[in-house]
């Protein structure tokens, strides 16, 4: 696949600070009926060994080992600094939540799995003391090993951190503790953190001609080269200019790529154009036009780029199904023919 030459994201000075400080960027998720297996967030989190004392601290769990393997979503670093949603096969175990943290963790038990420049993101020596999840909000207790990193890598732990744990259908909000003592700032940088949710973005950008305090977000799924035949997706948060038409904004970001310079790419052609968007109850309908199919010598869409849109489409708007059309009639890709929802492994890399 040739990639096309584009923006590395950076962060926005300020940005970050002001949306880790208010409100989220979008509404609460809904779950969506997925065609493939049960996703993570739908694993039920077994907080029967994970009790609070009478300080409300999280505590270390008993772990027991369960025969058997799962596929479990860890947040890691790709080579170009992007946080990445990665499924792993891990053995199973009682407490997955602290399993998933524990594997994103430098020098833990996920440095055996990582190849082609993926590094774990959790400083070195970290430990998840506990974990205690109620009434949506997962409170995560760290070792002080947590508190050593550098500031540059400070948005990415807290992004890392917040995505890992929102995966699941019952964790709505992340509060960090770090020995038994919440904390309301990162030590490196200072950002605020009494209350961390999926609505604060990941891999931030500020798009061209956008005004802090005057914009709206999305967050499309770009595309990173793992090898000459792997591609993986990478979900970047982009500050776009104020706009009551979220799913039209998503779908035409996706279509712009990544910024100039950028090692990512879209699978999308850039002459692509959004004909129409309608959602009715908990169907969102896109309407594209015939550039879509100029994959495969135009007789379908790239699967990558019908992937990428229901990720962007599913993940920015918090529609449970996307139904994808072309000039206004369905695709003949397999299962997008009719309407489809978020795919459950996202990146099942066997690195």
């Amino acid at each position: 696949m040739k990639i096309r030459s584009i923006s590395q994201a950076t962060a926005v000075l300020g940005v970050s600070a002001l949306l880790l400080s208010g409100c989220g960027l979008f509404g609460p998720e809904k779950e969506a009926t997925s065609i493939d297996a049960p996703p993570q967030s739908q694993v039920a989190v077994d907080v029967s060994d994970l009790t609070s004392p009478d300080n409300g601290a999280a505590t270390e769990g008993t772990e027991t080992v369960v025969q058997g393997t799962a596929e479990r979503t860890v947040y890691l670093q790709d080579p170009n600094g992007y946080v990445v949603p990665v499924s792993l096969t891990l053995p199973k175990e009682e407490g997955v939540a602290k399993q998933i943290l524990s594997y994103m963790v430098k020098g833990g038990p996920v440095e055996s799995l990582l190849q082609g420049g993926f590094t774990a993101i959790l400083p070195q020596g970290t430990e998840v003391k506990g974990i205690v999840i109620k009434n949506g909000v997962a409170t995560v207790d760290f070792s002080k090993e947590f508190k050593t990193y550098e500031e540059k890598d400070e948005k990415r732990i807290l992004d890392a951190v917040t995505r890992a744990m929102t995966e699941f259908s019952n964790v709505k909000t992340v509060q960090i503790w770090v020995n038994g003592t919440p904390l309301t700032e990162m030590p490196a940088a200072s950002t605020p953190i009494t209350q961390l949710d999926r609505g604060h973005g990941v891999n931030l950008e500020l798009a061209d001609g956008a005004i802090p305090g005057n914009t709206s977000s999305v967050t499309v799924f770009f595309q990173g080269q793992l090898d000459d035949s792997r591609t993986y997706f990478v979900p970047v948060t982009r500050l776009v200019p104020a706009t009551a038409d979220i799913a039209k904004a998503t779908v035409e970001e996706l279509i712009k790529g990544p910024k100039e310079g950028s090692q990512l790419f879209s699978s999308l052609l850039r002459t692509t154009r959004v004909l129409d968007v309608k959602q009715e109850k908990d169907l969102l309908t896109v309407n594209l036009s015939n550039d879509i199919l100029k994959y495969d010598e135009g007789k379908e869409a790239s699967p990558d780029a019908l992937e990428s849109l229901v990720l962007s489409l599913t993940e920015s708007t918090g529609a449970p199904k996307v139904q994808l059309l072309v000039e206004g009639k369905p695709l003949t890709n397999g299962d997008y023919t009719k309407p489809v929802s978020r795919p459950v492994q996202l990146n099942p890399l066997q690195f």
